[in-house]
């Protein structure tokens, strides 16, 4: 009875669904916040997230009379449901994540890319044009980012030797964090740029460019379900960050400071802050590319960091 009860506490609550869309949510008026000011604007406060998430939440449901209705509104829950189950496999208070079943790293890449899959179909069962050619566009640029994606979490097994995360978080706490060992480095910058790709941030927000085509495979979203979209997104910015941290910053690691002791969630906090604020000056000193100039940019610059960096471990001792 114990077990069940602390299966359903850390899906609701810690790490799941409420702590991550928090969290999630906090993150995204953060980086709203500092893009207004890297912009010369005073931006809008830190929690206008929550108020635009729970105004959409009282809004209308409306689905279009073209659209494949189960299709449509199936997506974003399970969207929701993947996102959410990644952040319980990732290690955010300690090296053991809250779900103990096994899963390596494959069953995370697995999780994270069905989010992107759920927007496709979001966007092709809408019924509208600008949802098609942005679910279009997507399907282009995730066979771009997630090669290279791969790629790099390929590198960090081979340095580590093992598909768990938990061993790579347990490897770096004997070792000294992955982003030290320079062979890793050339990976490290790959992810980060595929994780722009992965988030649709610019310069890779191509499925969703608003002076384009609307808002893509969204443009035919509203109240609630807009809302859990938005919530999902967010969500998946905090997972993202989180899986970069623990494959190369050593995941959470628990500090006492003046006889006080600093839970690991507190470490985890603090470095995905980290990332999405890299991820947000580099969309604030950028200009959006074309759906080919990705492409390009994807299979050649960063997809050789990721090659050089695994051909670093694998031949240099």
């Amino acid at each position: 009875m114990m077990e069940v009860l602390s299966f359903f506490f850390n899906s609701l609550v810690f790490p799941g669904l409420l702590f991550a869309s928090l969290i999630g949510l906090l993150y995204a008026g953060i980086d709203r916040k500092v893009t207004g000011h890297m912009q010369h604007r005073i931006g809008p406060p830190i929690w206008q997230e929550y108020l635009d998430v729970g105004k959409l939440m009282g809004k209308e449901d409306i689905t279009p009379s073209a659209a494949q209705s189960l299709v449509f509104n199936v997506a974003p829950l399970i969207a929701l449901g993947a996102v959410t189950t990644v952040m319980l496999l990732l290690p955010v208070n300690s090296a053991q994540p809250a779900l103990t079943a096994v899963a390596d790293l494959i069953v995370i890449i697995y999780l994270l890319n069905i989010p992107a899959i759920c927007l496709m179909l979001g966007g092709y069962s809408s019924g509208g044009p600008f949802g098609s050619v942005g679910a279009a566009r997507y399907v282009v640029q995730l066979f771009s980012y997630e090669f290279v994606f791969i790629l790099a979490i390929i590198a960090v097994i081979a340095r580590v030797g093992s598909l768990d995360l938990t061993a790579v978080v347990g490897y770096q706490a004997q070792r000294g964090w992955l982003i030290l060992d320079l062979r890793l480095i050339p990976a490290l910058i790959a992810m980060i740029i595929s994780a722009q790709g992965k988030l649709m941030r610019v310069p890779f927000d191509i499925p969703e460019a608003e002076t384009e085509i609307v808002h893509g495979a969204l443009t035919e979203y509203s109240g609630p379900k807009l809302a859990i979209w938005r919530i999902v997104y967010n969500i998946e910015t905090l997972v993202v960050a989180g899986f970069i941290a623990a494959l190369f910053l050593g995941g959470p690691v628990a500090y006492t400071i003046g006889g006080f002791q600093i839970p690991g969630v507190a470490d985890f906090l603090i470095k995905t802050l980290i990332i999405v604020l890299i991820t947000t000056i580099l969309r604030n000193i950028m200009a959006r590319l074309r759906i080919d100039q990705a492409l390009k940019f994807y299979w050649t610059f960063a997809a050789f960091l990721a090659v050089l960096s695994l051909m670093l471990v694998l031949v240099v001792p």
